[in-house]
């Protein structure tokens, strides 16, 4: 650290220690960093004993206190190291523990939350964080291996199987609702494994898992008792399979306050006993869908139809997709190729395939459930009037003159209006017209632009290439997506649209 730092942290690490100090904490370490210094001293009524240490991220990271009394308890809001867990996340950021008489009211506040049994606590559903949680070293970086599945259902109820971890370190269910594994037989050859040798290194095997249900906890510890006991009749299956040097999975479903969580162990015989190592279950579906946003149950019935499958559809048709709408098409006949992809919401992986399959696919990946339906593009005036009665809303993202032309006339046949979402010079400005306007409104003005003349061309295609940023284009998308998600879930909106600038002065 540079000299400036250094005084920056030592006079951050004496205003903690006078603090401490007037509360009649003893300094009975110091030294130049702040790992270096440690307090004792008593809080709370009954004067319990407490030791307050820094680490090396001080000042922008909590000190660690621990109640000498309690360190062997196992309480939630306390790590498996006996250290007090006193905040959450999101309220780190002011570093309440610089003020020295608000943390030890902060203590203070655990003790009587403890001592209550934590009454009012909110929803403790990240058990891993108590119960040394599996950490791996790949490329100089640490990584936790997870066991991702759709929903509990897939598994509840029995045995499944998973594939070894991945390079990311993710188990996949390959198999589920399984009978029980057949009784392994001890092996012939009596002959030790070399000693770090597990069946996860070998990849044409499998692991067995086991689904169990551990109903309401307690305690934020899972002792191994506790998943032999709902394992039941199937635990001397589990100890014959870790004699024989095979992996064992238990994921477990579990409710705290209402609140349903997930947690997973992998045990493992090795020369020196049996190894347990804790790590996350991730249930996808259910853990989208709480991330959708508050549309997402409205928005789940509705039918939106996205014309054009380029840089300004593909995006607004993967945000309309991620925000609930599950009956979706997307209209476009061309072929994504290896220049689109700067603008493009597609994964590289589709170069080839036709847009509206690079945009489907994509999104499949995520959500499979619910496929994005694909369709050409609309090119009479029968197929536009139509799609205008037959979708709650549909959306032009062509950038085509001639196509919204189609669509105003199928527009005042029907009655009906559509959304045209495009970026106007190359990037200066984008906009989203209600057309025709809802309320009889006027339309939004005509932009006014500053022209550009065209610098680069590549072979195959017959216009020039348009320097519009991906900023401007994720900017506008965005735009469209929330006008279409508000007209959708019958919210008002801007009767003619909206016009923004993005960067007005090309150079």
């Amino acid at each position: 650290m540079s000299q400036t730092t250094d005084a920056y942290v030592e006079a951050a690490v004496r205003r903690f220690d006078e603090a401490l100090n007037r509360a009649r904490f003893q300094t009975v370490k110091c030294g130049d960093a702040p790992e270096d210094w440690e307090w004792c001293g008593t809080v709370g009524q009954n004067s319990e004993p407490a030791t307050i240490s820094l680490t090396n991220d001080f000042p922008f990271a909590a000190p660690r206190i621990v109640l000498t009394q309690r360190v062997d308890e196992i309480n939630w809001h306390q790590m498996p190291d006996g250290s007090l867990c006193l905040w959450n996340a999101h309220s780190l950021g002011s570093q309440p523990w610089l003020d020295g008489d608000g943390l030890l009211a902060r203590v203070e506040e655990w003790i009587a939350h403890a001592e209550a049994g934590w009454a009012d606590d909110m929803p403790q559903l990240d058990l891993e964080a108590y119960n040394n949680l599996w950490l791996e070293v790949r490329d100089g970086q640490w990584f936790t291996p997870i066991l991702a599945i759709d929903d509990w259902e897939q598994i509840a109820g029995g045995w499944f199987r998973t594939a070894p971890p991945d390079e990311n370190g993710l188990l996949t269910v390959t198999s589920a609702q399984l009978s029980e594994p057949a009784m392994p037989v001890p092996p012939r050859n009596k002959k030790k494994r070399r000693a770090g040798l597990s069946t996860q290194n070998r990849s044409n095997k499998f692991l067995n898992g086991i689904a169990i249900d551990l109903g309401r906890v307690t305690k934020p510890f899972i002792f191994t008792e506790q998943l032999a006991e709902e394992a039941g009749a199937n635990s001397p299956l589990i100890v014959a399979m870790l004699e024989t040097r095979r992996p064992v999975l238990f994921a477990a479903r579990y409710t705290r306050d209402g609140a349903v969580g997930f947690i997973g162990f992998w045990f493992e015989s090795t020369r020196d006993g049996i190894t347990r190592r804790c790590f996350p279950v991730a249930e996808r579906r259910s853990a989208q869908q709480r991330r959708a946003g508050w549309h997402a149950a409205t928005l789940s019935d509705r039918k939106v139809s996205v014309i054009g499958a380029g840089s300004i559809g593909s995006h607004l048709v993967d945000l309309l997709h991620r925000s609930g709408v599950n009956d979706l098409t997307i209209h476009d006949f061309d072929v994504l190729l290896p220049g689109n992809l700067t603008r493009h919401a597609a994964s590289p992986a589709f170069v080839g395939a036709s847009k509206t399959t690079a945009v489907r696919e994509t999104a499949n990946l995520r959500t499979p459930e619910h496929p994005i339906k694909t369709s050409t593009s609309v090119r009479c005036l029968n197929e536009a009037a139509q799609l205008l009665r037959d979708q709650d809303l549909v959306v032009d993202c062509t950038g085509d003159r001639l196509t919204w032309q189609l669509l105003l006339a199928a527009a005042e046949v029907t009655g009906r209006s559509f959304l045209h979402v495009a970026v106007i010079g190359h990037g200066q400005v984008g906009r989203v017209d209600i057309c025709p306007p809802l309320e009889g409104t006027d339309p939004l003005a005509e932009s006014v632009v500053q022209p550009l003349a065209a610098t680069e061309w590549e072979a195959g295609c017959g216009d020039p290439v348009s320097p519009t940023p991906p900023t401007a284009v994720a900017e506008t998308a965005a735009m469209g997506a929330r006008f279409a998600i508000r007209m959708l879930a019958g919210e008002s909106v801007l009767p003619a649209g909206e016009s923004r600038e993005l960067f007005p002065v090309v150079p």
